[in-house]
């Protein structure tokens, strides 16, 4: 709204709508396509007070990147609130396409599982819940330097992550919500 596009919950009409938290709408701008039709967003939000942010699946459906393409419905912000005092808080976003979010998520959580140098526990290894030692059924995040263009280097630890938004910081980047 403080774009200037409408916006409604969409967990208004639907108890908590699993891929879709706002319906944004543009009408002042059209679909090029349908010039008649507005530009509409289904947009999830995720919020945390950690530097790694839930982000709604697990692991293991961050490794399917088909999976990911028929249930990431539209862009991503993430909304990083941190307690500055009492009860005040800062609050910073992350906004990215659809596409950005499929992209960084799958290559974030394939460079997590395969990529790090674990020791692998004996009684993982025959157990489908663990891929290399890491349980697949835990939930995914994205860390605030991954949305702000940063790669990770390789150390002794892990192999280098090389970040499909390399110099693309996406804070306040709200133009992504209508891009794919």
């Amino acid at each position: 709204m403080e774009q200037g596009w409408d916006a409604f919950n969409a967990n208004c009409t639907i108890k908590n709508f699993k891929t879709i938290d706002i319906v944004c709408i543009d009408g002042n701008s059209t679909d090029p396509k349908s010039p008649w039709k507005p530009n509409i967003a289904l947009v999830q939000v995720k919020t945390s007070v950690q530097s790694n942010i839930p982000a709604g699946f697990t692991m293991a459906q961050c490794l399917d990147k088909e999976y990911l393409e028929k249930n990431v419905m539209g862009p991503y912000v993430f909304v990083s609130a941190k307690k500055v005092e009492d009860n005040n808080y800062e609050f910073r976003y992350f906004i990215l396409s659809r596409r950005m979010f499929i992209d960084l998520i799958h290559a974030a959580h394939k460079y997590a599982i395969y990529d790090y140098k674990r020791e692998i526990k004996e009684e993982t290894i025959n157990d489908p819940a663990y891929i290399n030692g890491v349980k697949v059924t835990a939930p995914s995040g994205l860390y605030l330097r991954w949305m702000m263009g940063e790669s990770d280097k390789a150390n002794k630890l892990h192999g280098e992550f090389k970040n499909p938004l390399e110099g693309i910081n996406c804070e306040n980047a709200w133009e992504n919500i209508w891009r794919d």
